[in-house]
C-alpha cells in the first residue's frame, strides 16, 4: 500500500525568509469569542468578549480574562449576565481593567460609581455600560451611561490622568451633552463621546455627533477617534481628505435590493472635544465603498494617525496597485487628515505602534464562497494573499473547503506602508480581533471554529478535546526580534489522507506537516510500514519516536505514535507534544490528543460534478474508493448497485499496534439507505479498508439512476461520523450560513444499477 503513503505528496515552495517568530501559540479556550484584547505594564495579557456563561442551554453572556505573560496560567476569568455584550477593554498603569459595552438586562447590577444611566425596561432596550475590575478581577464600579436614550457603547480608552473616555452610537433623542462640547440636535443613531472622572462618579464632558470604536490621545491630550456607520451625515471639516460620503451598500446571496453599508470616519478633537481639529471620511471616493469598517487605530508621535479595517463588496482609495477582491486596508493619515500618506491592502485585525515608532497590523487571508451557492456549479474566487507570503504551501492556503481564513501579524514601515517582516498563523477559520504589545511580542487573539490552530508546548488549553470543530478563542505571540531562523519551520499541518487542517490528533494517524527547511532538498521515502529516523529527520510525541513514511525540506508524512499505556488511576493523556528534529535543529508543536480521529481518504480540492456531461443531481468530494475487481472507483468506472464498494480509513487510536478488524463502523448510502459494512482490516500499518456492501436496488435510497450517477456515501464510527467534517464557520457572509457543526463532508460514491 505504497500508494497511500505518497498519495498526497505536494509540490510547495519553500517560504521567503522572514525573521518573524511564531513565540506562543494557543487554541486558549472553547466556547469564548474574542472582542478586544490589551495587556499591562507586566505582560499580562487581557480578553474580553463574548463566552458560554451556562453550558446547559448555550447562554452567553460578557468575559474578562487576564492571561500571565506565557499563556500558561489564566490569572481571572470573570463573567456577567446573559444579556450582556463587550466591544472594547483598555488597561491601566496599576492593571485595573476597563470594559465598555452594552446590556439589555433591566437588573443590570449598578455598582459605585455616580454617572446616571436608567436601567434598560426590556430585551429591546439597549443601554451602554462600563466597567472596572480590579487587578484581581473583582468588580470595583459598574455603570450605565446615557440617561434614558438608548446606546451602544463600542470603544474606550483612558487619558494619562485616568480619566475614560467611552464612544458609542446613541439609538435616540435625548443622549446627554454638555455646555461646550460639540453636539447634535437629535441623538439619534448619532455617535456619542463622553469623558467620566476616573471613579465613574461624574461626567466631565459628553459631546453628540462625534465618536467612534477606536479611541487614541496624542501627547497633547487631542482625542482621536475611527469608526464605521452606515450614515452619510457624519461632521466633516474643510480641506479634509475626504468632506462628501457617498452611500455605501452591498448586495449578498438572493437578495434583489442593497444593504446599507459602513462608512468610514476619522476625527480628531480637542481635549474637552468642543472643537473638530479636523474630521474626514475615508472610503472610496467614488461612492463604491460596499461596506468598509473601521476595527484599528494608532496615533504616532507626529500626530499621524494609522487606521486599519476590513472590505465587504467595497473598493477603497489605495495608493498602491491592489490586488482584486482585497479586504482589507492600512491608512496613514497626516496630522491634519487632509492627506492619505499611503494606503495599503493589508490589516483588519487592529494596529499597534511600539515606543520606537515600530508599527504593527494583524490581520486575516480568507477565501469566500465559489461564484453560485453550495451546490451549483461555479469556480471559487481567487484568495488575496499579501506578497509576503508568495512562499506559503498552496495547501496551507484557505480554499473555502479545507479553511476559510487564516491569520497574520505583519511589520509595516511607518513611513511607506510595505512590509517589512509578518508571520502566518495556520487554522481552519481563524478570525482577528485586535492586537497588543506585551513582553516584547504582538499578541493576537480573535475566534476560530476549533481547535485547528498552531499549539505551544505548556500553553493554555482546553482539556478532553476530541475530533472535529469546537467554537473558540486562539492566542498567539510573534517575535519580531529574533534572527532569521535556518531550521525547521512549520506553515501547517494537515490530516495526511485528505489535507485537513489539524486540531486533535489521535493514534496511528497520518498527517503531513508543511513547511521549510524541514528536511532534505530531494525528498525521500520510507518502506511501507514507515522508519524512526530517515535522511537526517526524526519525529517524536512525547518522546516516543514517530515512523516517518516521506520526508522533503518542504512536506514530511508521519505516522502518530500510540502512547504507553497508562497504569493504575492515571488518566489517558489530553494533550501530546510534536518534536520535529532534522539535523540536530528541531520545532515543536503541541496537539489536544484523543483516543480516535478516523478519517478518510479523499480529495477535497473540488466539491463540484467531477464527471462532465453526467446528469448528477449530487455534488460532493470524491472518496478514494476501489470497486470489487480493484479499480478505482469514477463516474466512468461506476460500481454495480448490489456490489461491494471499499473505502480507506486512518486514525483508528489504540495502543501497541492499530485494532484489526475495526468495529463499530456502519455505512449511510444515498438517502435513507443502510450500507452493510462486510470488512474493516488493515491493508498497511495504518490504513484500513472499508468494504461496504451496496444495496442491490437504490430506489428506496432516493436514487433513481440514469446511467452513472453519484451517490452519497457516509461512514459512521462509535456513532460519530468519519471525517473529514465540514467547517462550521459562517461560509456565505453576514446573511447565510450552512455546514452545521459535526456533518462530515458529502462524499460521493458512482453507481450503476
Amino acid at each position: 500500500m505504497r500508494t497511500f503513503h505518497l498519495l498526497l505528496l505536494t509540490a510547495v515552495v519553500a517560504p521567503s525568509g522572514l525573521s518573524a517568530n511564531l513565540a506562543i501559540s494557543t487554541y486558549w479556550k472553547d466556547g469564548f469569542i474574542p472582542a478586544a484584547i490589551a495587556s499591562d505594564s507586566q505582560g499580562n495579557l487581557y480578553l474580553a468578549g463574548c463566552a458560554v456563561i451556562d453550558p446547559a442551554s448555550q447562554t452567553t453572556g460578557v468575559a474578562v480574562a487576564k492571561v500571565n505573560p506565557k499563556a500558561t496560567q489564566n490569572l481571572y476569568y470573570f463573567d456577567s449576565a446573559a444579556s450582556d455584550q463587550v466591544a472594547a477593554i483598555a488597561i491601566d498603569k496599576s492593571g485595573n481593567a476597563y470594559i465598555a459595552g452594552s446590556t439589555t438586562n433591566p437588573n443590570f447590577p449598578i455598582v459605585g460609581g455616580g454617572v446616571p444611566g436608567a436601567a434598560p425596561a426590556g430585551s429591546t432596550d439597549t443601554r451602554s455600560f462600563v466597567a472596572k475590575l480590579n487587578p484581581q478581577g473583582v468588580v470595583v464600579f459598574s455603570v450605565l451611561l446615557g440617561g434614558s436614550a438608548l446606546s451602544t457603547a463600542q470603544g474606550i480608552a483612558l487619558t494619562p490622568q485616568g480619566q475614560i473616555l467611552v464612544s458609542g452610537i446613541a439609538g435616540d433623542k435625548g443622549f446627554p451633552s454638555t455646555p461646550g462640547a460639540y453636539s447634535v440636535a437629535d441623538s439619534t443613531n448619532q455617535w456619542f463621546l463622553m469623558e467620566l472622572d476616573a471613579a465613574a462618579s461624574k461626567v466631565i464632558f459628553s459631546a453628540t455627533g462625534i465618536g467612534g470604536s477606536s479611541i487614541a490621545l496624542d501627547a497633547a491630550g487631542n482625542i482621536f477617534m475611527a469608526g464605521s456607520s452606515i450614515a452619510t451625515s457624519y461632521p466633516t471639516t474643510p480641506g479634509a481628505y475626504q468632506t462628501t460620503f457617498f452611500p455605501g451598500s452591498y448586495c449578498f446571496g438572493f437578495c434583489r435590493f442593497g444593504y446599507p453599508g459602513n462608512l468610514q470616519h476619522v476625527t480628531k478633537t480637542d481635549p474637552a472635544a468642543s472643537k473638530l481639529i479636523y474630521s474626514t471620511g475615508l472610503n472610496d471616493l467614488n461612492g463604491g465603498a460596499g461596506s468598509t469598517t473601521s476595527t484599528g487605530l494608532a496615533v504616532d508621535a507626529a500626530g499621524n494617525a494609522y487606521v486599519t479595517g476590513t472590505l465587504f463588496e467595497g473598493k477603497y482609495p489605495f495608493t498602491v496597485t491592489a490586488p482584486t477582491g482585497s479586504t482589507s486596508y492600512l491608512t496613514k493619515l497626516d496630522p491634519a487628515g487632509a492627506s492619505a500618506l499611503f494606503s495599503v491592502p493589508v490589516g483588519g485585525g487592529g494596529v499597534q505602534l511600539d515606543s520606537s515608532g515600530a508599527l504593527y497590523v494583524g490581520g486575516t487571508v480568507t477565501s469566500v464562497m465559489p461564484i453560485g451557492f453550495p451546490g451549483l456549479p461555479g469556480p471559487a474566487p481567487p484568495v488575496v494573499i499579501p506578497p509576503v507570503f508568495s512562499g506559503i504551501p498552496q495547501v496551507c492556503v484557505p480554499n473555502f473547503t479545507t479553511a476559510i481564513s487564516e491569520a497574520y501579524v505583519m511589520k509595516v514601515d511607518p513611513a511607506t506602508g510595505a512590509v517589512q517582516d509578518a508571520q502566518w498563523i495556520d487554522g481552519s477559520g481563524l478570525g482577528a480581533t485586535g492586537i497588543t504589545l506585551a513582553g516584547g511580542n504582538v499578541w493576537i487573539a480573535g475566534p476560530t471554529p476549533g481547535p485547528q490552530v498552531p499549539g505551544s508546548p505548556g500553553a493554555l488549553t482546553p482539556q478532553g478535546l476530541g475530533p472535529g470543530y469546537l467554537a473558540g478563542a486562539y492566542l498567539s505571540a510573534v517575535d519580531f526580534g529574533v534572527a532569521a531562523a535556518s531550521g525547521p519551520s512549520i506553515a501547517c499541518v494537515l490530516d495526511g489522507g485528505n489535507l485537513s487542517h489539524v486540531g486533535a490528533v489521535a493514534a496511528f494517524q497520518l498527517i503531513s506537516i508543511f513547511g521549510a527547511n524541514l528536511g532534505p532538498a530531494t525528498g525521500v521515502a520510507a518502506p511501507d510500514s514507515g522508519a524512526p529516523s530517515l535522511a537526517g529527520v526524526s519525529v517524536t510525541f512525547d518522546g516516543i519516536p514517530a515512523q516517518l513514511l516521506y520526508v522533503s525540506a518542504s512536506q514530511i508524512n508521519v505516522a502518530v505514535p500510540p502512547p504507553t499505556v497508562p497504569s493504575g488511576n492515571t488518566p489517558p493523556k489530553s494533550v501530546t507534544v510534536m518534536q520535529l528534529t532534522y539535523n540536530g535543529a528541531g520545532v515543536q508543536r503541541q496537539f489536544p490528543y484523543t483516543a480516535s480521529n478516523l478519517n478518510l481518504f479523499a480529495n477535497l480540492s473540488t466539491n463540484q460534478k467531477p464527471c462532465p456531461g453526467v446528469a448528477s443531481t449530487q455534488t460532493g468530494f470524491q472518496p478514494v474508493a476501489a470497486n470489487a475487481d480493484g479499480s478505482l472507483n469514477t463516474c466512468t468506472n461506476p460500481a454495480a448497485a448490489g456490489s461491494t464498494l471499499s473505502l480507506f480509513v486512518h486514525g483508528a487510536g489504540g495502543y501497541g499496534s492499530p485494532p484489526s478488524p475495526l468495529v463499530n463502523l456502519s455505512a449511510s448510502f444515498g438517502f435513507g439507505c443502510t450500507a452493510l459494512v462486510t470488512n474493516a482490516s488493515l491493508v498497511s500499518a495504518f490504513v484500513y479498508k472499508v468494504d461496504v456492501s451496496l444495496p442491490a436496488s437504490l430506489a428506496l435510497c432516493d436514487e433513481v439512476l440514469n446511467g452513472s450517477e453519484g451517490v452519497p456515501i457516509t461512514l459512521t464510527y462509535n456513532n460519530a461520523p468519519v471525517g473529514p467534517l465540514y467547517i462550521p464557520a459562517d461560509l456565505a457572509g453576514p446573511l447565510l450560513t450552512f455546514s452545521p457543526p459535526g456533518l462530515p463532508m458529502q462524499m460521493i460514491a458512482w453507481v450503476k444499477q
